[in-house]
């Protein structure tokens, strides 16, 4: 037995952690590293087990003409999906290949470029991501409203944070307003130094049991919670005059939009007393100076997400949380080029309107991003330009998309389909071909930059292990590599143009990916617990005499908006709205199927308040049949008496997507994407379906 340290990369939290490595080079053991300078020793469930059990593929594997699967050597499948991608490309053009970039595929740095320096080898715009099927909301609001370019303040120092649908203490994702380091620790402390806690979720999270103020809403009414904490604070004049004036457009219109949306009107639409949301409202931008709003997916899953994080990042705007001129930025990346923030608005692009659109519903693009939402039109819709391969890098789209059964059916009518996954999950059963990439500890990698943390960090762990004797594994970028070779196709990596004759090493992709950074790949391996880096503070500079750009906080569109959610009739004929929930064990889709998940949570129960299942004449336990306007389900019910009254909680990922008969819900988990429409119920933008908030009706299943 030997020990050798490394990060978990699971998601993007970072975990420091100690890999026990057997005789025989496998992992047999991965525990938190207490010496680690940031995490101190945490690490959760998913990172501790995803190397260690489960069932993994060891080999590539092509489908067979009667649907079963066959082992294939690297090179040949290699060989034989060039050949089918240069008729397709002959035929429709590059467009028609299509690339998936899911969750495990950020969190691959080599891989990670390699995915936009092939499509743009190839010529091709058809480039989608988990991004723009899970909290894209956001994209829109920076896109809509404007960036602040010196960034917000940092977790730590903050006297207040406002959080809605986010739970960090599980999620623990450091880019969506989580709370670095030890999350638990974090936040104790931050609280000791006299932090006030505001969270608005209509669970009990973990997360709100540290609250000093919870707001447990009605779901899906973030519009009308925003509205009405946005006019408190104008109203009252707890916001920041002088910024405004200096930086944001449309003030007086913003006022007059959210007029409307009064403490009793917000009470009566979201359930929040008006005592709760102005006790809110004050605790945020009269008592304290410092500290912002954060949203998590559950504005983002919930209908009208796109306005709902426009009206909560305004919040941020009028009461000017963002770092200002003259003060210190002590996390400028360790990673990175060198930067000077300035204190000056970055203005909105709405590049939606500019760029190329889909056949089918006529949606842009967003960071140069089709719609992942519209994937499945794209690919069902005949003639000129439909998309006839697709890429799946680290992803597991089938639940992860709206009405599985037409996204099956939108997969099978493919000329190619490839996956690149270490488990056969639903979308590698509905491919042609299937690679299996390296394990993270039998692969080197770096951390990205993460601002989240008060001093800039960086960690490289080496490659631990080596790949099971007997298997034939993949670098994560080598497939895109290697079919540009046999295309006759040139890469540009980060800017470096790739020797096409033989592929390169995983260190030298990383090597061109840090050589403008502050750190040098060299002083970096010196360290393998990571470091710290004490650089000299940045002070925000003034404004550039050029820069010019303000923040939009009301274009038209956005109020047109407001109107219209303030004249929405609620959906008649339900009884409750289902949302989604984290859960500490899994990640989205991934790690279900784990062992150790298993010997926790069986299934993915659909939870209710105790009072619900009463009412309901429902026991813990018991089949549930839970019915939306497009689909029906079978769950098992629980009790959280945490939730609302009229909430159904479930993770989604869960399950088989389409139940065969016979399926048991206890043994297989539950899929919630049936209940969720892939056609109505979009997001106009950025065609982001609605995952949370749904309006269903729950009865005991039939025996």
């Amino acid at each position: 037995m030997r020990d050798a340290f490394s990060f978990c990369r699971i998601c993007s939290g970072l975990c420091g952690v100690r890999v026990t490595i057997d005789d025989d080079g496998r992992v047999a053991k991965v525990r938190g590293d207490k010496g680690h300078p940031i995490t101190e020793g945490y690490a959760c469930i998913k990172g501790l087990n995803a190397d260690v059990e489960g069932t993994r593929l060891l080999h590539p594997l092509k489908r067979m003409p009667d649907g079963s699967f066959e082992r294939i050597g690297v090179e040949q499948a290699l060989d034989e999906i060039a050949e089918k991608l240069a008729a397709i490309i002959a035929r429709d053009g590059p467009d028609a290949i299509a690339t998936y970039r899911g969750t495990a595929n950020f969190n691959n740095q080599s891989a990670f470029q390699m995915l936009p320096t092939w499509m743009q080898a190839l010529g091709s715009a058809s480039f989608f991501s988990s991004l723009t099927i899970d909290q894209s909301a956001k994209v829109v609001s920076m896109e809509r409203l404007g960036i602040w370019a010196a960034g917000r303040p940092a977790f730590e120092g903050s006297d207040v944070w406002m959080l809605i649908g986010a739970n960090p203490l599980v999620a623990n994702s450091l880019s969506l307003g989580g709370f670095p380091g030890n999350p638990l620790k974090t936040l104790k402390s931050a609280k000791d130094q006299g932090l006030k806690l505001i969270v608005i979720d209509p669970r009990r999270t973990e997360t709100a049991e540290f609250a000093d103020i919870h707001l447990q809403p009605i779901p899906g009414q973030d519009v009308a919670i925003a509205s009405g904490l946005l006019r408190i604070i104008l109203t009252e004049g707890w916001h920041d005059a002088a910024f405004c004036a200096r930086y944001a457009n449309g003030l007086d219109a913003l006022i007059a939009a959210v007029a409307p949306y009064t403490p009793e009107l917000v009470e009566a639409r979201a359930g929040i007393s008006a005592h709760q949301l102005r006790e809110a409202a004050e605790a945020f931008a009269r008592n304290a100076s410092r500290g912002i709003v954060r949203t998590g997916t559950g504005p983002d899953f919930s209908p009208h997400s796109n306005l709902s994080e426009h009206l909560y990042e305004a919040i941020n705007v009028v009461c000017g949380r963002y770092l200002r001129e003259g003060e210190p930025v002590w996390n400028h990346g360790a990673l990175s080029p060198e930067r000077h923030p300035r204190a000056e608005v970055i203005p909105p692009k709405r590049s939606w309107e500019t760029s190329r659109r889909t056949r089918v519903g006529g949606y842009g693009m967003l960071v140069g991003e089709q719609m992942t939402g519209a994937l499945v039109e794209e690919i069902l819709e005949p003639g000129p330009g439909r998309i006839a391969a697709l890429f799946v890098a680290g992803g597991n789209l089938v639940p992860a998309l709206p009405d599985p059964a037409r996204t099956l059916a939108a997969f099978a009518s493919l000329d190619l389909m490839v996956t690149i996954d270490p488990v056969m999950t639903a979308t590698a059963r509905a491919s042609h071909y299937v690679f299996a990439p390296l394990g993270q500890y039998e692969r080197a990698d770096i951390t990205r930059d993460a601002h989240a943390f008060k001093r800039p960090f960086a960690q490289y762990t080496p490659a631990l292990t080596e790949p099971p004797q007997g298997s034939e594994l993949v670098e994560d970028w080598y497939p895109f590599w290697a079919l540009a070779k046999r295309l006759g196709l040139s890469m540009t990596y980060s800017g470096v143009p790739l020797d096409m004759d033989a592929p390169p090493e995983t260190e030298t992709l990383l090597e061109i990916l840090t050589r403008d950074a502050k750190i040098p790949l060299s002083e970096l391996r010196r360290h393998p617990l990571g470091k710290i880096y004490d650089f000299p503070a940045r002070q925000v500079l003034p404004p550039r005499p050029e820069a010019t750009g303000r923040f939009e906080v009301a274009p038209p569109d956005v109020v047109a908006e407001i109107a219209e959610v303030l004249a929405e009739a609620t959906a008649p004929g339900f009884s409750h709205l289902m949302v989604s929930r984290r859960m500490r064990e899994t990640m989205n889709s991934a790690l279900t199927d784990l062992p150790a998940v298993r010997q926790r949570h069986r299934y993915n129960p659909a939870f209710l308040h105790p009072d619900d299942l009463a009412e309901l004449a429902l026991a813990e336990g018991d089949e549930v049949e839970i019915a939306s306007a497009h689909g029906t389900i079978i769950g098992v019910a629980a009790a959280d008496a945490r939730l609302r009254r009229g909430v159904l909680s479930m993770s989604h990922g869960w399950g088989r997507v389409i139940p065969e008969p016979g399926s048991d819900p206890r043994a297989d988990g539950t899929s919630v994407a049936p209940l969720v429409s892939g056609t109505h119920e979009r997001e106009p933008i950025n065609a982001m379906p609605r995952f949370s908030a749904i309006p269903v009706n729950i009865r005991k299943a039939k025996a």
